[in-house]
């Protein structure tokens, strides 16, 4: 039996698709999984960070580039989970709203704790598009230098 094009797919049944990408995305960052993570990624796919400040780029675009910045970003982490891991809903059954507090044990020593909010869009394949995430800017350049490569 053929499987129908992506596109074809009712809105609940893309929003269930784009929920369990979403808990694989957080999983695989657990993992360290990088390259499985990048995986969930359009080619083209962007992330947008409003708010970042220092060496941590606003806007990464296309998924070789995400990939190594997420790279960089967990070799510094001994550990990594999600204290809290939320998914919303939207109108939009290709864009999902998802909150989350991560817990790092770095390598370097210490622990980097913080609190984000991120829009995701998936295209009709579901993959991640776009991706624009909020966090508090202070907590996350206060330990920048410790968890990236650089």
């Amino acid at each position: 039996m053929a499987t129908p094009h992506t596109a074809e797919l009712p809105a609940a049944a893309r929003q269930a698709r784009n929920i369990d990408s979403l808990r694989r995305y957080f999983r695989l960052l657990e993992e360290g999984d990088i390259d499985s993570w990048a995986r969930l990624w359009a080619a083209d796919g962007t992330q947008l960070v409003p708010y970042a400040t220092g060496a941590l780029p606003r806007e990464v675009n296309g998924r070789d580039d995400i990939r190594t910045l997420y790279r960089n970003i967990a070799s510094g982490f001994e550990r990594l989970r999600y204290l809290l891991l939320e998914f919303e809903l939207l109108a939009d059954p290709d864009m999902m709203l998802a909150r989350w507090r991560p817990r790092c044990e770095l390598v370097g020593g210490g622990i980097y704790t913080n609190e984000s909010v991120g829009l995701f869009r998936f295209n009709s394949h579901g993959e991640i598009v776009h991706f624009i995430e909020y966090f508090n800017p202070a907590g996350f350049v206060e330990n920048y230098d410790s968890f990236s490569e650089g």
